[in-house]
């Protein structure tokens, strides 16, 4: 990656987790959203967004369904805070590394157990 995706890369990151705790707010259930990884292509025409939900009450899939359905009105957003000659399209993803260094790390003790057992 360039400097300048990294930057703007970064920069829709940033606007991005402000528009999920400000202005879009309104969808019910998705609990706290944090963008946790932002990929551009080098053409800065598509970006891979990675999301984490704190405290939703739905399962992920419908989650990125409603956040998918605000797409375009998440786009506008960005779109009025950050200028680029094309806003990049949006993908958004579920980003599960937390989930899967939890559970590395419970195999990793239940090991470290059995160990101690023998």
């Amino acid at each position: 990656m360039s400097i300048r995706t990294e930057k703007v890369a970064e920069e829709i990151k940033h606007k991005l987790n402000t528009a999920m705790s400000k202005d879009l707010s309104e969808i019910g259930g998705l609990g706290l959203v944090t963008i946790s990884k932002v990929i551009i292509t080098p053409d800065l025409k598509l970006a891979k967004v990675y999301l984490t939900f704190l405290g939703n009450k739905e399962p992920v899939e419908k989650c990125l369904e409603k956040i998918n359905a605000k797409k375009k009105h998440i786009r506008y957003i960005l779109a009025k805070h950050i200028i680029l000659k094309y806003m990049p399209d949006l993908n958004f993803y579920y980003d599960d590394t937390a989930e899967y260094a939890d559970k590395m790390q419970r195999l990793i003790n239940e090991i470290h157990k059995e160990e101690g057992k023998s």
